[in-house]
């Protein structure tokens, strides 16, 4: 919960600090740029170091950026650098952070029940994208500062609890150096005829549609004209939305399986974004939030899925850690959308990013019928 309210007010403060929409981006680019560069360390560490170490010292790194903003702010002392600079700590800690976590679900989990499990670890972090926002929406409206050091104590929880998961032994190495084992990873992802076509629909969807959220301020101020705490419920409909679709498919995990579910989702994905994206009115921004939110979180699941179903066991960490560095491109992408905001507007550009995705995918049919009409990922092994 604490990351998905930081990843609220954070954007906030610096649309805020600087009234630029290319700022918002200039900030969100420091985290994608440090994950770019940071993301395969991670999900081989996830792999190579004991997972419940890697996870303690990538949450107490988390523990330590967020203090700091939080007396930034709270001596009114922030500024657009300095949230740039701790949104760097930040993307380093959460390439670490994250692989780790989604490997330690195949670990406690027999594989007949993997759907299932990552259903309900991103069901959890829909609910997070609900209660988050809208707590985060409400602070942010009383004291800025209350938000950050609310934020702070979630993250000591965190730390504490994360204290009383298994050591998670790691994967048997082979001999390579960290060079050879990064080489590996990518050579192994980009020479499997599924994880590369899973690889390419993740990096049109990451560059062109998923960086919409972090834009909601710049629709929240000069779009519908409501305030903060309506920016909170506009992450909460995300999250909802996010969260109706988990359990859903945790309920009918089969289907996270099948390749034209994630094509599907992909096309209601993209449509949503650009309803969204050209809605003047706010309850019907708040329906196309839901339903953009239901649609990204089956494309996401499904993408996750199917990586965890036709990787190697040993390459866990490396394919999660793939994942996150193919996010890390939203981060970088909001430096463009940043500027084409500035200069277009935001209806229009991020309407234009969902419309080009609908090609995409559509596309990918086209180009890879076998995907699409494919058997059950399960059924490869």
């Amino acid at each position: 919960m604490a990351m998905q309210m930081a990843q609220l007010a954070r954007p906030w403060l610096a649309f805020e600090l600087s009234d630029s929409a290319l700022m918002l981006g200039v900030v969100a680019a420091s985290q994608g740029l440090a994950q770019v560069i940071a993301a395969p360390f991670g999900g081989l560490a996830a792999d190579r170091l004991p997972k419940r170490t890697v996870l303690l010292v990538s949450q107490i790194a988390l523990l330590a950026m967020v203090s700091v903003m939080a007396a930034l702010v709270a001596f009114d002392a922030a500024e657009v650098w300095h949230l740039a600079l701790l949104a760097m700590v930040h993307g380093v800690a959460v390439t670490f952070n994250n692989p780790v976590r989604q490997a330690f679900i195949p670990l406690l989990l027999p594989r007949r029940l993997l759907a299932n499990g990552m259903a309900l670890h991103n069901g959890a972090r829909s609910l997070n994208q609900i209660v988050g926002p809208a707590i985060v929406g409400v602070l942010l409206e009383i004291e800025l500062s209350i938000a950050f050091f609310v934020i702070v104590g979630l993250h000591m929880t965190s730390v504490v609890f994360s204290t009383r998961l298994p050591r998670g032994l790691p994967e048997p190495g082979a001999g390579r150096s960290v060079a050879g084992e990064l080489m590996y990873g990518l050579r192994y992802v980009a020479g499997h005829k599924v994880l590369r076509i899973i690889v390419l629909l993740s990096v049109c969807a990451t560059i062109l549609v998923h960086p919409y959220p972090s834009l909601m301020p710049v629709f929240q101020k000069n779009v519908l004209t409501v305030g903060e705490s309506s920016l909170g419920l506009m992450f909460a409909s995300v999250g909802l939305g996010a969260l109706v679709a988990s359990f859903v498919i945790a309920t009918f995990a089969t289907w996270l399986t099948r390749s034209g579910l994630q094509l599907f989702a992909g096309f209601a994905f993209g449509s949503m974004v650009v309803a969204f994206a050209l809605s003047p009115f706010y309850l019907l921004s708040l329906l196309t939030l839901f339903l953009a939110g239901a649609a990204a979180q089956v494309f996401s699941v499904a993408n996750s899925t199917q990586m965890m179903y036709h990787a190697d066991p040993a390459l866990y960490g490396r394919v999660s850690g793939l994942n996150i560095w193919i996010r890390a491109l939203m981060s970088i992408a909001l430096l463009g959308y940043g500027a084409l905001i500035d200069v277009f507007g935001a209806p229009a550009t991020v309407a234009t990013g969902g419309v080009v995705f609908i090609g995409c995918v559509v596309g990918i049919t086209l180009a890879f019928p076998r995907f699409w009409r494919g058997t059950s990922a399960s059924e490869t092994h």
